[in-house]
C-alpha cells in the first residue's frame, strides 16, 4: 500500500510540473488530500492542486486575511469557534439567523477563507499538518426569508470542495424550517457525493442524541447542552508556543518557509492542545502573523466558480444593450451559478462576440426556440419583446425575470424588489419544471422603496410625495452616448444633435421623456404610483410623483416626502436605515455631505441621505429624505439577478 502511494505520488508531483507548477515544499499529507479528492487520480489531482495554488496565490494576501477587512462580516456575531470535539477537530459554529446575504461577494468569500483558515488553525494539535479537519454546525433556528442565502452555502461548500479538500470531517444541519427544504435541494446539487455524506440534517429526538454525543459536552455550548461557552471566532486567540518540533504551516497547506528562515520558526508554533484557547479579544490577531503560501509563481488567472454543470441554464435577452451588459457584470461579480449561458438580441445584433466570466459568445438571433432547456432568462430588450417572448419562453419551462414594463401590472405575475416584499415569489423555483413571468420593477420604484420600505415597516407610509432627477442611463445606452456628444457639441459652440429627447439635454432638465397620460402625469411617475401599490400590497397608500430627466450619465435621484400614521422621529430614522439590507447613509450635516449620483454609480446600494423632519408636519409624523441609486445596476440589472437567486 506504502509503495503504491509513492508512486501516485510521484505521478501527481510529474502531473503537476507538466502544468508549468510546482509540488516543492508541499509534504505528502497535503498532497494525499487532493489524491483522495480525486480518487487517487494523479492528473485530476494534480488538475485541482495547480487550480488551489492559482486561486490562493489570487485570493489570499500574503500574510493572511485580517480581522479588518471582514469586519461587516465578524460584527453580526454569526460564527463562533470552540474547542476539539471528541474526534479532535475544531467546531466552528454558524448561527444562520444571524447572517444576510453579503453586500459585496468579494469580500463574503474573503469571509468565508477567514473563517475556514483560523478553523483549520485551530485544529493543529499532535497531527501532522496537512491533516486537520473541522466539523460544522449550521444553526437554522429562527431564520427568514431575510437570511436566505442560497448563493453564500453555495460557495461556501464549493470553497471547502476545491480550495479545502479533505478538510471537512462533518457538517451538521440544526432546526432547518420547512420552507428551506427546498432551498437546500438546490444546494446539493453543487455539492460532491463525498460532501454529502459528511451531512446529518438533526432533524428527531434521537439524532440529537447522537449529534451531542458526537460533539462532547466539553466543545458543545451551553446553549447546544453541553459545557463550553459560545466564542466568537473573533475573540478566538490562539497564543504561541514553542512545542518540541515547529510545525511547518500554512493555513490551507503546509510550507518550507520555517526551514529556510529561522525568524519564522516562532511564528508557525502553535498551541499543542485546544485547550489553551484564551477568550480574549487579540491586540494582534494571529492570521496577521502566519504566512500563508509558499511564493507560487506569479499568476494573474481568475479561478471562477460560477460555471457548474450541475446548475441552471441561462438567457440573457437584449444582451447587447446597457442593461444586458450591466446583466453580465452583476452575474460575473456575484458569482451566479449556471451550467451554460445564451446571448439572445435582434437579428441586427447576431453575430456579434461578447465576453463573459472569462469566455468568449456568439449573439444569437432571438427566437421562440432559443428558450429550449433555459432554465432563467433575464429580460431586457425592451417591453414589446418581452409580451412577445416572454410567455412563448414561459411555455416551454422557462423563468422569465423581465425588466421591462410589459408585466408589471399584470394580475398574477410578481412585482418583486427582494429586500422587499421576497415572499411574493413563494413557490416560484427552478427545478419545479414549470415556468413563469416575474416582472423587475421600475428603476425609480426600486430605488424609492429601498429607502422607503424600512421606515414603512415601523411606522406606515400614510403618504408619499416623490420628485425623482433622473439619468441618461435610464433612456438607455444611445441616450448616453448622445449626452457626451452634446456636451462636447455645446462646449464647441455647435448645436446639439438631438435624436434620442428632441431637445438639447446637455447642460438642461426637462420633464421626463415618458407619454403624458389623461390625468396630466407621465408613464414614468404613474409607474412609481401603481408599482408602490402593488409591491407593498396596499391600495390605499397615496403616492404622487415628478419625474425629471438630468444630465447625469448614470445614478438616479430622488426627493422623497413621507407622511406617517404613527410618529417616526429622524433618530430612529436613521437607525432603521442603517440595518436595512442594500441602504446606506451619507448624512453629514457638518460638512454638508450628502448622497451624489456619482455616490453610487456602479454600487450596488442605494445612498440615503438629507433626514430630517417635515417641519410642515406636527410633531415627527413626516419625514424628508435624499436618496441615490444607480440605475443600471440596482435600479435594473442587479435586482434582476437578486430575483434570479431566489429562484435557486
Amino acid at each position: 500500500m506504502e509503495e503504491n502511494q509513492e508512486l501516485v505520488l510521484t505521478q501527481l508531483r510529474t502531473s503537476v510540473e507538466k502544468l508549468s507548477s510546482s509540488t516543492e515544499g508541499y509534504e505528502k499529507p497535503t498532497l494525499m488530500r487532493f489524491l483522495v479528492a480525486r480518487s487517487m487520480n494523479p492528473d485530476k489531482a494534480a488538475k485541482m492542486f495547480v487550480d488551489w495554488q492559482k486561486w490562493r496565490a489570487s485570493m489570499v494576501p500574503p500574510n493572511g486575511i485580517p480581522d479588518s477587512e471582514v469586519r461587516d462580516e465578524l460584527d453580526f456575531g454569526k460564527i463562533s469557534l470552540q474547542g476539539p470535539t471528541k474526534s479532535g477537530h475544531p467546531l466552528v459554529l454558524v448561527l444562520c439567523s444571524k447572517h444576510f446575504p453579503a453586500k459585496n461577494a468579494v469580500n463574503f468569500k474573503k469571509f468565508v477563507v477567514y473563517v475556514l483558515d483560523k478553523t483549520i488553525a485551530s485544529g493543529i494539535k499532535d497531527k501532522e499538518v496537512g491533516d486537520e479537519k473541522l466539523v460544522a454546525v449550521f444553526d437554522l433556528a429562527n431564520i427568514t426569508y431575510k437570511n436566505l442565502d442560497a448563493r453564500g452555502l453555495i460557495t461556501s461548500f464549493q470553497f471547502l470542495q476545491s480550495y479545502y479538500p479533505e478538510r471537512l470531517a462533518k457538517c451538521y444541519m440544526l432546526h432547518m424550517p420547512g420552507f428551506f427544504v427546498s432551498v437546500w435541494r438546490f444546494v446539493c446539487r453543487f455539492l460532491e457525493k463525498s460532501t454529502q455524506e459528511k451531512i446529518v440534517i438533526v432533524t428527531d429526538g434521537e439524532e440529537e442524541i447522537k449529534f451531542k454525543e458526537e460533539i462532547g459536552v466539553d466543545a458543545l455550548p451551553e446553549e447546544y447542552g453541553g459545557r463550553a461557552k459560545l466564542t466568537l471566532i473573533q475573540d478566538v486567540l490562539l497564543p504561541q508556543t514553542a512545542p518540541e518540533k515547529a510545525h511547518e504551516y500554512n493555513l490551507s497547506s503546509i510550507t518550507t518557509a520555517a526551514k529556510t528562515s529561522p525568524s519564522l520558526s516562532l511564528s508557525l508554533s502553535l498551541p499543542a492542545t485546544m485547550a489553551t484557547l484564551t477568550h480574549q479579544t487579540p491586540q494582534t490577531h494571529f492570521l496577521s502573523r502566519l504566512p500563508l503560501n509558499p511564493k507560487p509563481k506569479p499568476i494573474s488567472t481568475r479561478v471562477k466558480m460560477s460555471l457548474q454543470e450541475s446548475a441552471p441554464s441561462l438567457a440573457v435577452v437584449g444582451v447587447t444593450g446597457a442593461v444586458g451588459q450591466e446583466f453580465l457584470s452583476v452575474l460575473s461579480d456575484r458569482d451566479f451559478p449556471y451550467s451554460s449561458v445564451k446571448m439572445l438580441a435582434s437579428k441586427r445584433s447576431a453575430g456579434k462576440r461578447v465576453s463573459f466570466d472569462g469566455r468568449e459568445y456568439t449573439v444569437e438571433t432571438l427566437t421562440a426556440e432559443s428558450f429550449d432547456g433555459v432554465d432563467i432568462a433575464l429580460f431586457s430588450a425592451g417591453g414589446s419583446i418581452s409580451k412577445e417572448f416572454g410567455p412563448l419562453a414561459a411555455e416551454r419551462g422557462t423563468i422569465v425575470v423581465d425588466n421591462s414594463s410589459a408585466f408589471r401590472m399584470v394580475e398574477g405575475v410578481p412585482l418583486v424588489i427582494p429586500e422587499v416584499n421576497p415572499e411574493a415569489m413563494d413557490g416560484i423555483r427552478v427545478g419545479s419544471g414549470k415556468g413563469a413571468l416575474i416582472a423587475n420593477p421600475n428603476c425609480s420604484t426600486i430605488i424609492c422603496l429601498m429607502a422607503v420600505t424600512p421606515l414603512h415597516r415601523h411606522a406606515k407610509v400614510k403618504r408619499m410625495v416623490v420628485s425623482t432627477y433622473q439619468a441618461a442611463s435610464g433612456a438607455g445606452a444611445a441616450a448616453m452616448e448622445e449626452l457626451v456628444q452634446q456636451t462636447r457639441e455645446v462646449l464647441a459652440g455647435r448645436p446639439p444633435t438631438c435624436n434620442i429627447f428632441g431637445q438639447q439635454y446637455a447642460f438642461n432638465l426637462f420633464s421626463h421623456n415618458a407619454p403624458i397620460t389623461e390625468n396630466g402625469y407621465n408613464e414614468e411617475e404613474m409607474k412609481l404610483v401603481k408599482e408602490t401599490r402593488k409591491i407593498w400590497n396596499d391600495t390605499e397608500v397615496k403616492v404622487t410623483a415628478t419625474c425629471i430627466r438630468v444630465p447625469v450619465m448614470r445614478a438616479h435621484a430622488e426627493s422623497v416626502n413621507l407622511q406617517f400614521e404613527t410618529p417616526l422621529d429622524e433618530n430612529t430614522a436613521r437607525e432603521l436605515l442603517k440595518k436595512a439590507p442594500g441602504v446606506y447613509i451619507i448624512d453629514d450635516r457638518t460638512s454638508n455631505t450628502f448622497p451624489t449620483p456619482l455616490d453610487v454609480s456602479n454600487k450596488d446600494d442605494v445612498a440615503v441621505g438629507r433626514i430630517r423632519r417635515d417641519v410642515s408636519q406636527d410633531g415627527n409624523y413626516g419625514l424628508d429624505i435624499f436618496v441615490c441609486g444607480d440605475q443600471i445596476r440596482k435600479g435594473a440589472a442587479l435586482n434582476a439577478v437578486q430575483i434570479a437567486e431566489m429562484l435557486l
